[in-house]
């Protein structure tokens, strides 16, 4: 399982719905191969922070980054983006954990 995280700055006339719009695929063969979130700051409501869950292997992401987001996203994200403080993706190492 692989985790890719980002959090962003919004430019501030940019609505949460923009937002998802610019990099989010308008279909995906009827499926999106990964859980997806979006949610803002409570200390500053134009940062958001983007999850997205993808049941893959690292070299299975290599292949399929560029399917996962609009054509032209960075170009897209670039225009409503102020800034970006974190960008990654990371490997899980333990599952969803629950505590006694």
């Amino acid at each position: 399982m692989l985790h890719a995280v980002f959090v962003r700055t919004l430019r501030s006339d940019v609505t949460y719905e923009e937002f998802r719009d610019a990099w989010m695929p308008e279909r995906f063969g009827g499926h999106y191969p990964a859980r997806t979130s979006i949610g803002r700051s409570v200390a500053d409501d134009r940062q958001v922070i983007t999850i997205l869950e993808l049941d893959m292997t690292a070299d299975d992401f290599a292949d399929a980054a560029a399917s996962l987001t609009r054509p032209h996203a960075p170009e897209r994200l670039d225009e409503i983006v102020a800034s970006t403080q974190l960008e990654g993706v990371y490997e899980e190492v333990f599952g969803p954990a629950t505590f006694p």
